[in-house]
């Protein structure tokens, strides 16, 4: 698995989640800061991607 992982780890493109955070909080009128931009990263990483990817994985294979 440790190979899987290193190569999805190079394929995942960390600017275009940097860009699409930067974009949002820009049309939210948020202050464009890298802290502010950490926070809304790690609340996604905490509270959201998990439960993505786990439906994303149930609905794309039909896993009970």
């Amino acid at each position: 698995m440790s190979d899987i992982r290193e190569e999805l780890a190079d394929w995942i493109d960390t600017d275009v989640i940097a860009e699409r955070i930067l974009e949002d909080m820009e049309g939210h009128d948020v202050s464009l800061s890298l802290e502010n931009a950490k926070t809304i990263w790690l609340d996604v990483l905490e509270n959201e991607l998990c439960e993505a990817i786990r439906s994303s994985v149930k609905a794309r294979f039909d896993v009970v």
